[in-house]
């Protein structure tokens, strides 16, 4: 996916990567750099040009996962703990196709990730906490494709109904679009197939959710037909991140996850190591 559009930052100025980032997201909404500096005020100026940088979760907190920059949310491992909460980006296993705070009324437009460090990288293929990538309009064709019995019936409810459900762990006012919508900004270079998702990774919000629509179990079947779609690897890309690399992503036509990682291990010595695999992860608006 990203081979014949990756742009290689190496030797490049600051205005000239910039540039080519900015017309590979009005090409394809999204864009991929490789070799692009570790640097704070580098990363926000290019994010800058996207638009409006959200706050990061914890925003004036005094942990070093939130100092960095006001924007940026530093997503590491963690050992697993005995007590207390735990983010899920933190914890040990893999993240499930998703979209960006799916649930909230004002949501992200893009997304960005920046690897620092891609932690441990000698486990075997799908334990390395491989990136994953879909684009919404791919699961839409394939669902069509697989259950012609249940489509229409499925696109109807999932664009026609509209739903609420709250966040895991944030205060914030709620959508209430539905499942399936128009995307908030226009394609350069239309496709078929271009529609915006809001998908949680735990659907067990939108099994909730459905008990307040009318025909809400005809409606979860639907979209529990989509989230098998999304999570299917024949559908989904999958690619490893190295320090330095950087996405960006269209939060309405795209949805991303993780593969396996082990967020940490016991040593010969008893002692245990964490991964110390780290993301800067920016929300723009």
């Amino acid at each position: 996916m990203f081979d014949s559009s990756a742009i290689d930052c190496s030797g490049r100025a600051p205005e000239e990567i910039e540039e080519a980032a900015l017309a590979s997201v009005a090409e394809h909404r999204l864009a991929y750099l490789r070799n692009f500096p570790i640097d704070v005020d580098q990363y926000i100026g290019l994010l800058s040009r996207l638009g409006e940088l959200c706050p990061n979760y914890a925003a004036g907190s005094t942990k070093d996962l939130y100092t960095l920059h006001e924007a940026i949310n530093i997503v590491r491992c963690r050992a697993p703990q005995a007590a207390g909460p735990e983010r899920v980006q933190e914890k040990a296993g893999s993240l499930p196709m998703h979209s960006g705070r799916s649930f909230a009324r004002r949501r992200p437009l893009f997304l960005a990730m920046l690897m620092t460090d891609p932690g441990w990288q000698d486990l075997e293929p799908g334990s390395n906490g491989e990136s994953l990538i879909v684009r919404w309009g791919d699961v839409l064709a394939e669902v069509r494709r697989r259950h012609p019995e249940h489509w229409a019936e499925d696109l109807r409810l999932l664009t026609s109904r509209a739903m609420s459900f709250p966040a895991s762990h944030l205060d914030e006012e709620p959508s209430l679009v539905p499942f399936l919508y128009v995307p908030g900004t226009p394609r350069y270079t239309p496709v078929a197939d271009d529609v915006a998702v809001r998908l949680p990774q735990d659907i067990g919000r939108l099994r909730m959710a459905a008990e307040s629509l009318d025909d809400g179990e005809r409606w979860f079947e639907a979209v529990t037909r989509f989230q098998q779609v999304a999570n299917d690897p024949a559908v989904t890309h999958r690619y490893v991140m190295n320090a330095g690399d950087v996405v960006v992503i269209d939060n309405d036509r795209y949805g991303h996850g993780r593969q396996h990682v082990v967020a940490a291990r016991t040593g010969a010595d008893g002692g245990q190591t964490v991964n110390p695999r780290a993301i800067w992860s920016v929300n723009i608006q």
